[in-house]
């Protein structure tokens, strides 16, 4: 990050944009649903917990020894009324993990099949809406096939709810594990391992894993050629990108969860490979 600042003040065209959809991730139903569900889980626990040591310290100040059964003081529908409060009102209160949320769910519109599909692709922005601000709002060539250029409200919203285009897909988390092992049978040499000076050497390329330095390789060009020959023969999972930066002298990696990715069609001598 240091390098990537003194880099950037020196070049300006070095700087990064967080508006760039390379950058950013999308929560999806099943993540907030996770998240939800964890938070109720570890106050029934709690709750569990305390109700026991209670009951074990009111049998030890009556000195009285008769055995209790746990199962009593479980709460069945502790879990339940917390997932339907939460749907049902839209507001996720998450207190471990700090998360104040209003209308994360919606009632579905089905006014005609248009309303339905724009209502299921919507996408909130985290921005506050009265900010006059037009970084976020503005239309960005990284959208294009990913996010609809026209779907979007009028007002104050203009901009920060968008619709993802129809050809899009969204992400899920795929394991780090064996595509680590992958890079390392590919001639990747581990970062561990390694001293500093191979680590910042123009003939070595940094290679970065869901952005976590993984090793360097000195020969970028195969490495990326031969990464992207597997994943079109079905070896990698077809979602995870492959970005060689050359004016970082980096190769990129993504296999996280929350990413937008379109259909590509590949082409060789000017000619599509789609029959």
């Amino acid at each position: 990050m240091i390098r990537k600042i003194i880099e950037a003040t020196h070049d300006p065209a070095k700087l990064d944009d967080k508006d760039y959809y390379g950058n950013k991730r999308l929560e999806l139903a099943g993540q907030l649903v996770s998240l939800l569900f964890e938070d109720l889980f570890k106050k029934f626990q709690y709750d569990l917990k305390k109700m026991i040591e209670m009951q074990i310290q009111r049998q030890a100040s009556r000195k009285t020894r008769q055995e209790f059964d746990a199962s009593t003081f479980i709460r069945h529908d502790q879990i339940t009324k917390g997932l339907e409060i939460a749907i049902s009102s839209g507001n996720w209160s998450l207190k471990r993990f700090k998360m104040e949320r209003q209308g994360i769910t919606q009632v579905l519109t089905r006014l005609s099949y248009i309303s339905t599909l724009g209502m299921m692709t919507r996408i909130n922005s985290q921005f506050e809406k009265t900010r006059k601000i037009s970084g976020p709002r503005a239309l960005q060539p990284s959208q294009w096939g990913m996010v609809c250029p026209s779907d979007t409200p009028e007002g104050e919203s203009c901009g920060l709810v968008k619709n993802l285009a129809l050809t899009t897909h969204v992400t899920t988390d795929t394991p780090e594990i064996p595509l680590l092992k992958l890079a390392i049978d590919l001639g990747m040499e581990d970062a561990a391992l390694m001293s500093g000076d191979e680590l910042h050497s123009k003939s070595h390329c940094l290679i970065f894993m869901n952005g976590q330095p993984v090793g360097i390789h000195n020969q970028a060009d195969k490495f990326v050629r031969n990464l992207r020959f597997l994943r079109k023969r079905g070896r990698i999972q077809e979602f995870v990108s492959i970005y060689h930066n050359k004016a970082q002298n980096c190769v990129s990696i993504a296999s996280d969860g929350g990413r937008l990715v379109r259909p590509l069609i590949v082409c060789q001598k000017g000619r599509p490979l789609v029959k």
